[in-house]
C-alpha cells in the first residue's frame, strides 16, 4: 500500500473538518427543532395528530 503523501493528507483532513463541522451544524439544529417543539407543544403529538393539524391547516380550518 501507497503511504499518502503530506498534500493527500491535508485534503483528506479538510473534508473530514467539513464533514464534522456539518454534522455539528445538523445536531445543533435538530436539538433546537426539538426545543423549539416543546416549546410549542408539539413534540408529544401522534403522528394521526400531526396528520390531522395538516389537513386542517390545508382545508383552512
Amino acid at each position: 500500500m501507497k503511504k499518502k503523501s503530506e498534500e493527500e493528507n491535508k485534503k483528506d483532513n479538510i473534508g473530514w473538518k467539513a464533514f464534522m463541522e456539518l454534522r455539528r451544524q445538523a445536531l445543533h439544529n435538530m436539538q433546537q427543532l426539538s426545543a423549539d417543539a416543546e416549546k410549542a407543544g408539539s413534540a408529544g403529538m401522534t403522528l394521526d395528530e400531526i396528520n390531522a393539524e395538516i389537513a386542517a391547516t390545508r382545508s383552512g380550518k
